[in-house]
């Protein structure tokens, strides 16, 4: 998780440009409430979910090998830009990228229209628009990035930074001359507004438009000195040219525009214009207009097949085949709806949004995702559940996803989720929990699984925008949740009531984590990612809250803690802190400084902290010495680490660049090679028929033992197996009748039991 720090952002009711210091946490952006990027006029997206700036660095090629950080997918990113070429539907470029986070992002293309997509050698770097050269240079694409103008002349494979005046500019969006290869018109960031190339981008010259941000560009093929442009930040959405760009008069309608479709199915004069409240409509080059469809967008709208695509965001996509006069509403599979981009391909409709990108084959049909491949993947959250070898992650705006074989595929596993944007998961690993229950803190309120993650169902707090959730092991119903504003809430009884916890200050964005009080029972720990003095407690249930002391810092976006010890970990802008009395005092570690989203030292002596910008530090000493543990990631913003099937498995979500594995036996060396808790077991379903599914959290690296008695104590079942597999007692093929068991297991000097009930058999 992350925040807004040292931007310079624009109110949507100022009518020109005025830069204030701060971000917004709100909801669906509406033309009232949103925040704007001073330099971009682009949305801040509401949430936590953006850190400090970092430059942009050349992205290398994943060197798969022990101790290197390596991965690829969930497929998704923030698509800011799709288009296709002339004369080959089939081929489309999609545009991404974050205006706060300018290393992530880049080029992807497709060759089936936008059912899969290849990553471009143009990586790491914020992408703004893309087009195509028009029939002037049908196999040219122009990408406007945050360092300067790329082209690449080989229909979207491999790109290169155009020479000339917007090398190194900060463009937001380009447009070609339909005809003239030399004509390029292109807007640039901070209140410049437009420019104009006759040399095919070698020099560039002011055209009588200064002001404002351009967002969209169209032509009319049959007159293609007749441009337009939309704009925002200034008094009218739409301006036009008639004389390939020397000059431009203003032609409306009022507001900022975000997005431009000239001449939908070949209508010379119609004009599609996205403006603040809605799509505007003008058949007759721009002079009078009406409004079409309202609502919010940043998308252009499209067209294809005699069909026009307007999406409104919040709601779903307008379709109208009748030139405009009459819109239909589609909703059909659509879950995140944060319009930014568009196009029409051989494959159908594509609808870029801020998690990935929908596709619709036919006008009327479902909304199916359409991202695999797009590893701009903005993860928030990743747990690894044991009991299934299933690794899910989840992040801004494009669901969860599951892999099963340790990241190198993923799937969707997003059935039931009404929102995307997710910034917790609970549990994070079998340390903490090895049932199937999974909690979702999202955009929207705590959803909650118990089939490791396939399906998921609302779990109250619905609309509210939850930071971060946990749940008693002992008893999922017993559940906490932190809200971004409000505090934190508790619930007994698996989320259909929440209850305000007290004695916790007016902070934002709480951080959850569960410990244990001297006497073993269970403790809450919260701290804030902002405004939050300190990491409180309550041995209550979560009712009441006792603020700790030692730990400073404005931002504590994290904490960890090593179950069966003393040993808790928090991670604040100044780096790492440690407490030896779990949680009640803290003393910051030696050496370890800088800003950390995350920090995991669940297990013996290790500590692992997610940096802003420098991959992970590492700690193989409990806080004393820190090194780095970065290879492969020197500069990547981590905001998640969790523990895989052993010690020395560790996952890791990055910002823009989805999750990374890391397999190293230096990590097993350090401490005294135990997962720091007692051996625990959990036995599900319970009560059960048929097959019990048993999972253990071993305490040492040894294997397993596995025994199942019956009410009189006679052992009726025995198996060996490796730590942290699942296993399974089949209560049929032992003929077990209906009755009550005793399932223990045992790993070296170290044992667990639990009580299974059977309620059928053979007997």
């Amino acid at each position: 998780m992350s925040l807004v720090t040292g931007l310079a952002i624009l109110l949507a009711a100022s009518p020109a440009p005025a830069a204030l210091v701060g971000g917004s946490r709100g909801g669906s952006p509406s033309q009232a409430n949103t925040v704007y990027d001073s330099e971009t006029f682009s949305a801040v997206m509401p949430g936590p979910g953006l850190c400090a700036e970092a430059d942009p660095l050349e992205v290398r090629d994943p060197v798969a090998g022990e101790g290197t950080w390596t991965g690829s997918g969930p497929w998704g990113g923030n698509i800011r830009a799709l288009a296709t070429a002339v004369g080959d539907a089939g081929t489309v470029v999609a545009g991404c990228g974050y205006s706060m986070a300018p290393d992530a992002g880049g080029a992807w293309r497709s060759t089936d229209g936008g059912a899969t997509w290849q990553a471009t050698n143009l990586q790491g770097i914020q992408v703004n628009s893309v087009c195509n050269g028009g029939s002037a240079r049908p196999d040219c694409f122009y990408a406007s990035t945050r360092t300067g103008l790329y082209l690449s002349q080989d229909l979207g494979q491999t790109w290169s930074v155009l020479a000339g005046g917007m090398s190194s500019a900060y463009v937001l969006a380009v447009g070609p001359h339909w005809t003239d290869p030399d004509i390029l018109i292109a807007g640039l960031s901070s209140n410049q507004g437009i420019r104009r190339s006759a040399d095919g981008g070698a020099t560039w010259s002011e055209v009588g438009l200064s002001t404002g941000f351009m967002k969209g560009y169209g032509f009319c093929p049959g007159h293609p000195d007749t441009m337009y442009v939309a704009m925002s930040g200034i008094s009218d959405a739409v301006y036009r040219s008639t004389n390939a760009g020397l000059t431009w008069i203003a032609v409306g309608p009022s507001g900022s525009g975000w997005g431009l479709l000239a001449a939908p199915g070949g209508v010379e004069g119609r004009v599609v214009a996205t403006v603040d409240g809605g799509f505007y409509l003008s058949n007759n080059y721009g002079i009078s207009w009406s409004q079409v469809v309202s609502g919010s967008s940043y998308a252009p709208a499209a067209a294809g097949g005699g069909v026009i695509y307007a999406p409104v965001i919040g709601t779903g996509v307008y379709e109208s085949s009748d030139g405009g006069s009459n819109w239909t509403l589609n909703t059909q599979g659509v879950v995140e709806s944060y319009w930014q981009a568009g196009c029409c391909s051989s494959a159908g409709y594509l609808a870029g949004h801020r998690g990935g990108i929908y596709r619709q084959a036919a006008p009327g049909g479902v909304f199916l995702v359409s991202q695999q491949g797009i590893s701009n993947g903005f993860i928030h959250a990743v747990s690894y559940l044991a009991g299934q070898n299933a690794l899910l992650a989840a992040g801004e705006a494009h669901g969860m996803w599951k892999s099963t074989d340790g990241g190198a595929t993923w799937q969707m596993s997003a059935t039931g989720l009404t929102n995307w944007t997710i910034f917790d998961l609970w549990p994070e690993s079998n340390d903490q929990y090895m049932g199937p229950t999974v909690y979702a803190a999202t955009q929207s309120g705590v959803f909650r699984s118990d089939d490791w993650g396939a399906s998921w169902s609302a779990a109250g707090l619905s609309g509210a925008q939850i930071t971060a959730v946990a749940f008693d092991p002992d008893d999922p119903d017993h559940a906490w949740a932190g809200t971004a504003t409000a505090g934190v809430r508790y619930t007994a009884d698996g989320g259909a009531n929440w209850l305000s916890s007290s004695g916790l200050p007016s902070a934002l964005y709480p951080v959850i984590e569960l410990a244990e009080t001297a006497g073993g029972d269970l403790r809450v720990l919260v701290s804030f990612q902002q405004s939050g003095p300190s990491v409180y407690r309550s041995d209550d249930g979560g009712v009441t809250f006792t603020q700790g002391s030692g730990v400073s810092g404005s931002y504590m976006p994290c904490l960890s803690y090593r179950w069966g010890s003393d040993d808790a970990f928090c991670g604040t802008d100044g780096g790492v802190y440690r407490s030896g009395d779990r949680g009640a005092t803290w003393e910051a570690c030696p050496g370890s400084s800088g800003l950390t989203w995350s920090v995991l030292g669940s297990r013996n002596a290790n500590v692992l902290a997610g940096t802003g910008s420098a991959g992970v530090k590492w700690s193989p000493d409990g806080g004393d010495t820190w090194q780095p543990l970065n290879d492969g990631i020197e500069t990547r913003c981590v905001w998640d680490i969790v523990y895989g099937a052993s010690d020395n498995q560790l996952f890791a979500g990055l910002r823009g660049f989805g999750v990374v594995e890391l397999t190293s036996d230096e990590l097993g060396i350090s401490g005294d090679g135990s997962t720091g808790r007692p051996l625990e077991l959990s036995v599900f379903p319970n009560p059960s028929v048929g097959v019990v599914s048993v999972v253990m959290q071993p305490s040492g690296p040894g294997p397993v033992d596995l025994e199942v008695f019956d009410s009189a104590g006679r052992l009726i079942y025995g198996a060996s197996g490796d730590p942290g597999s699942p296993m399974s007692w089949d209560t049929e093929a032992c003929h077990a009748p209906a009755g009550v068991y005793l399932v223990r297991a045992a790993s070296g000097d170290a044992s667990a039991v639990a009580r299974v009930i059977v309620l059928g058999g053979r007997d």
